[in-house]
């Protein structure tokens, strides 16, 4: 602190002692003692004070980290770091998709996507026609002339007729 190291310090006791004498030493050591205690408890009280108006203990003050606030080191990383959407492969998104398409019943109108925090639910009919969500969701016109309609039906006569 200021440049005093413990020698010179030790050396401006002793010139001390010998300029003030060994009777008031005593006495001005005590009021050098008081000083730097009434200095303390306005430092404290100070402190305190300021915690108070600020509404930050001190600990947390001491923890926050102003480097992180730095507009160059924000833009910085920014500008550095690859955006998650950009790390996931394609085929990582097509598995998503088709695990997501796993969870569409037929005839469903909105699918949920999102996080659990924030979910959002999207209308299937505003998805792209490609869209394995899409596809799972897709129920066909029932038609007169189905194939499914017209098998069903002769597996039924089949089973009819057969049945003693």
């Amino acid at each position: 602190m200021f440049g005093l190291s413990f020698e010179k310090l030790f050396l401006v006791a002793i010139v001390a002692g010998l300029v003030i004498g060994p009777q008031r030493l005593p006495l001005y050591t005590h009021h050098l003692a008081e000083l730097i205690r009434s200095f303390r408890s306005f430092i404290d009280a100070y402190r305190s004070r300021a915690e108070t108006e600020i509404g930050i203990s001190r600990k947390e003050l001491e923890a926050l980290d102003v480097r992180r606030y730095d507009p160059r080191r924000i833009v910085r990383t920014a500008l550095t770091e690859t955006p998650a959407t950009a790390v996931e492969s394609p085929a990582d998104a097509a598995a998503d998709l088709e695990a997501e398409a796993g969870r569409v019943r037929p005839g469903q109108k909105y699918v949920v996507t999102g996080g659990s925090a924030h979910p959002r639910r999207v209308l299937i009919s505003s998805l792209p026609e490609d869209d394995p969500r899409r596809l799972a969701a897709h129920v066909p016109p029932a038609a007169a002339d189905d194939e499914t309609e017209l098998l069903l039906a002769e597996v039924n006569r089949l089973l009819e007729t057969s049945t003693p």
